[in-house]
This record gives structure tokens, C-alpha cells and sequence, in this order.
């Protein structure tokens, strides 16, 4: 009673659908900083004639949502649930055997972050359809093998980059899914995948050899021609990630020169599947 829990003492577990016929076997989700699991309600307040008190009713379906932020020490399984039939089950366990979780959780968001100096972070956030509550354990294996990436064991392919120092990037992708609710249900029927997968990428360059690019560029044809791609590989060089760009397009550049720093240009991209 009154006692604390730490950090020590939590695991997230994971588990679920990455495709048609392919499960992801329940494991414990290393390398995280931080993970964060809530629900929120939209709520109305009536005023009905004839009197004077409020009636609180409900505005909407319940929105839960379940995100964290982790460091990419080995392959990352995350990435698997961007498919159409995709479904993520997962559960917050404390060392006394207490556990909250989930069921049906779609990822709606994806990120990387690389720097020079840094081992590369992810970002991911899901949002779940089935009820979140107490008892749900997904608990597994924890992970035995961790591999620490270094800047020297991640390559980054753009433009120009054959020839000038990339220094740092951002990669994300966002994942449409739409519910459908029927009378009389408080969970959804079905959720729909809706296409595209959507990309975003930033790269930053310091500057040996290139200038921007003609402003007006974009407007002309063969936008979707880029080659942008990131491969992230432990320092004894197994492979954990590699990220793409499909149909990737230049769409902005920034070149910054500053008096106490190298020039140093950014390179923005968008793509979709």
C-alpha cells in the first residue's frame, strides 16, 4: 500500500497479426523510453426543458490510443503492422503480475530518427478498437540479442549523398484506418485499411558539392523518380532496419549558412504505397 512502481519494474508486451496467415510470436518490447496508454470520452452536456439540471451524455465513441518512444537496438517488429490485416495485441505488466492491455490495435504512426552521435530513436502510436482493461496479458520472450547501431554502420541513399556528409535524418509514415460502427455495439464492426501508406523523409546534408535544385522543378514531369532509402545495421553489421521511400518526390530544400557552422542543406520528401 502507498508503495511506488518503477521503471524497472514494467514490461510492454507485444503480439498480433502481421499479415494474412503470419503472427508475430508474444515478446517483451525492448529499448523503450517511453510509452504512454489512455483513453478520452467526447462528452455533451444536455439542458432539458423544464429543468435545471445538466444531463452528461455521450458524444462519441471512445478514443484509445497506446504510443511509445524506443531506441532501434535490433529489428524492429513494429514495422510489420503496417499491412491491411494487420492487428497489434499488447499488455503493461507490473513485476506483481498485474496487466492492462489490448487486443486490436492498428498502428496509425511510424517514425525514425537518425543522427550523427545518436543511436537512431522510433516513434510509433496505435489506436485501439477493442476495450482496454485490466487482465490482458500478452507477455512472452524477452529479447536476448541487442544490437547498439553507430553512425557508422547506417547508410542513407538521396541525392547527392554519394558525395556530401548526411549528417541526420527523419523518416515517418502515417496508415489510414477507418471503423464502422453498428447500432447497439460499443466496438467497431469492421476496420477498413485505406490506401495509400503515406511517407515523409528529411535529410540533412553538410555541403561539399551541391546547390538547391531549380525552385520551379517540382512543377514539371517525372516527380515520383527519386531513389531515397536508409539502412540501419548494428556496428558488427547485422541488418535491423531498412526504410524506403516508394515513389519518393522531392517536394522542398533549405539551405542554411550560418558563421559558426559548415553549410548545411535539407532535403525534404514525400512518397505513398
Amino acid at each position: 500500500m502507498y508503495d511506488t512502481t518503477l521503471n524497472y519494474q514494467n514490461h510492454f508486451f507485444i503480439s498480433g497479426l502481421v499479415g494474412i496467415g503470419a503472427t508475430l510470436d508474444p515478446r517483451e518490447l525492448s529499448g523503450i523510453e517511453s510509452l504512454d496508454i489512455g483513453y478520452s470520452n467526447s462528452a455533451n452536456t444536455l439542458s432539458p426543458l423544464g429543468s435545471s439540471q445538466g444531463l452528461t451524455t455521450i458524444g462519441g465513441p471512445t478514443q484509445q490510443t497506446v504510443s511509445f518512444s524506443r531506441y532501434l537496438i535490433y529489428n524492429d517488429p513494429v514495422l510489420n503492422f503496417t499491412g491491411a490485416s494487420s492487428k497489434l495485441a499488447g499488455s503493461f505488466n507490473y513485476d506483481n503480475n498485474a496487466s492492462y492491455g489490448f487486443e486490436e490495435g492498428y498502428l496509425s504512426s511510424y517514425s525514425v530518427n537518425c543522427a550523427v552521435g545518436a543511436v537512431p530513436k522510433v516513434n510509433a502510436s496505435f489506436v485501439v478498437y477493442d476495450e482496454m482493461r485490466s487482465g490482458i496479458n500478452a507477455s512472452g520472450a524477452s529479447t536476448t540479442a541487442i544490437y547498439i547501431p553507430s553512425q557508422g554502420s547506417i547508410t542513407a541513399t538521396c541525392d547527392n549523398s554519394s558525395t556530401n556528409r548526411v549528417i541526420g535524418f527523419d523518416y515517418s509514415l502515417a496508415v489510414n484506418k477507418k471503423p464502422y460502427y453498428t447500432v447497439g455495439l460499443e466496438t467497431p464492426t469492421e476496420v477498413k485499411h485505406i490506401n495509400p501508406i503515406q511517407y515523409t523523409a528529411s535529410v540533412q546534408l553538410e555541403v561539399d558539392d551541391i546547390f538547391l535544385e531549380s525552385g520551379l522543378s517540382f512543377l514539371g514531369y517525372g516527380k515520383e523518380n527519386k531513389t531515397v532509402s536508409f539502412t540501419i545495421n548494428g556496428r558488427d553489421g547485422t541488418s535491423l532496419q531498412t526504410l524506403t521511400i516508394p515513389k519518393a518526390s522531392l517536394v522542398s530544400e533549405q539551405l542554411n549558412s550560418s558563421a559558426d557552422g559548415a553549410v548545411r542543406l535539407t532535403l525534404n520528401y514525400v512518397g505513398h504505397s
